[in-house]
């Protein structure tokens, strides 16, 4: 697939696989809109980038609609468009199920599964908009395909990643 003159959105940007997965595409000539919490961090991961693509920066709370609405609008405010949705921000939470505190659960499903939700409903009609097409990368974990008792929450929310991965067809 060639994503050179792309853009592409990815939260949980600013370090590890959401990083990774931007420099691969910066690397292909697709332009980033990086979304992260941590604004030091998202300021550094901006830095490196522009070295090799036009990027952007939004601070953004997966867990929150309003965060992901609005970091919507800032990738559309500054590229015009979307063609790539990484949904990657994730934290991991451990515990088994009926030993793991309610806002431990809330928590992780909040920012695993309801980040992915969100970025999934919010992005959708922009990747329609433009008629080019486009493309969800949600990151999941072997987590959603095998279980061990001890990390309940985590492996439910990628479970769930899963599920709303498989009826996502190219856009």
């Amino acid at each position: 697939m060639d994503v050179s003159g792309k853009v592409a959105f990815v939260t949980g940007g600013a370090s590890g696989i959401g990083f990774g997965i931007a420099v691969a595409l910066a690397a292909r000539g697709t332009k980033i809109m990086l979304a992260d919490i941590d604004e030091a961090q998202l300021e550094k991961a901006a830095a490196v980038l522009s070295e090799t693509t036009d990027v952007g920066t939004v601070i953004c709370d997966v867990s929150d609609e309003q965060a992901v609405r609005a970091a919507a609008a800032a990738t559309i405010e500054k590229f015009d468009k979307v063609h790539i949705v990484v949904n990657n921000a994730g934290v991991g939470s451990g515990g088994r199920a009926g030993e793991v505190a309610i806002e431990d659960w809330r928590w992780i499903v909040d920012i695993n599964l309801m980040g992915v939700v969100y970025g999934v409903e919010r992005f959708t009609p922009l990747l329609k908009s433009h008629g080019e097409g486009g493309y969800f990368i949600n990151t999941a974990s072997m987590a959603g395909h095998v279980s061990s008792p001890a990390m309940a929450p985590y492996h439910a929310t990628k479970f769930a990643v899963l599920a709303i991965l498989k009826p996502l067809k190219m856009i």
